[in-house]
C-alpha cells in the first residue's frame, strides 16, 4: 500500500513539472514571437520619434566605490552603475506582461544613445562571469539600460591647501 501511495505521489508531481515545464516553454515561444514582430521592419539607425523633438534620455549614476584619486595626474576614479531610460514607442507591445528583461544581444539591433563621458579618460565595462548589463523593455516602449563601469575622469583639482582643501569634480556626460 505504502508502495502504491508513493508511486502516485510521485506521478502527480511529474505531471505537475510537466506542465509548468511545458508552460513555461510555451511562454518563451511567445516572448520570441513577440520579439521578432517587434523588431520586424525596426531600424536601429533611426531614432525615436525620427523628425520630430529629440529623444529624452534619463540617466542616472549608482556609485559603488571611488578611488584611488591621483592629485598628480588630476584624475578620480570611480565604480558605479550606469543606467539609461528612454521611451521608443517602436517597441511598445500587447502582451500580459509588465515588461520584459532580456539578454543584452537585443540592444544590437536596437536604437540606443551614444552615450560618451567628456571628461573621462579610460573606462571598461565589468565582464565578471558574464557582463554586467541588462536590457528592459517595458509594454509602452519604455527602455531601460543598466551597466557596471569603472570610470576614470579628469578633475582640476585645487591644491593651494592641501590636503585640507575640497574638490568638486564633476563627471560630464552627453551625446
Amino acid at each position: 500500500m505504502r508502495k502504491y501511495i508513493l508511486i502516485c505521489f510521485l506521478t502527480l508531481q511529474l505531471s505537475t513539472t510537466l506542465a509548468q515545464i511545458m508552460s513555461d516553454g510555451k511562454t518563451a515561444v511567445n516572448i520570441s514571437n513577440v520579439l521578432d514582430t517587434l523588431l520586424e521592419g525596426y531600424d536601429k539607425r533611426l531614432r525615436p520619434g525620427f523628425g520630430g523633438e529629440a529623444v529624452v534620455v534619463n540617466a542616472d549614476l549608482s556609485l559603488r566605490s571611488m578611488g584611488p584619486i591621483s592629485e598628480l595626474d588630476m584624475i578620480y576614479t570611480l565604480d558605479c552603475y550606469f543606467r539609461q531610460r528612454w521611451m521608443d514607442r517602436r517597441l511598445a507591445m500587447n502582451v500580459s506582461l509588465e515588461n520584459l528583461t532580456l539578454g543584452i544581444k537585443i540592444l544590437e539591433r536596437i536604437w540606443h544613445p551614444d552615450t560618451v563621458f567628456y571628461n573621462g579618460q579610460k573606462s571598461y565595462l565589468h565582464a565578471i562571469t558574464s557582463h554586467n548589463r541588462f536590457l528592459r523593455i517595458g509594454a509602452n516602449g519604455t527602455v531601460l539600460f543598466s551597466q557596471r563601469l569603472t570610470i576614470q575622469a579628469t578633475c582640476r583639482m585645487h591644491l593651494e591647501n592641501f590636503p585640507m582643501d575640497i574638490q568638486h569634480c564633476p563627471l560630464m556626460f552627453g551625446s
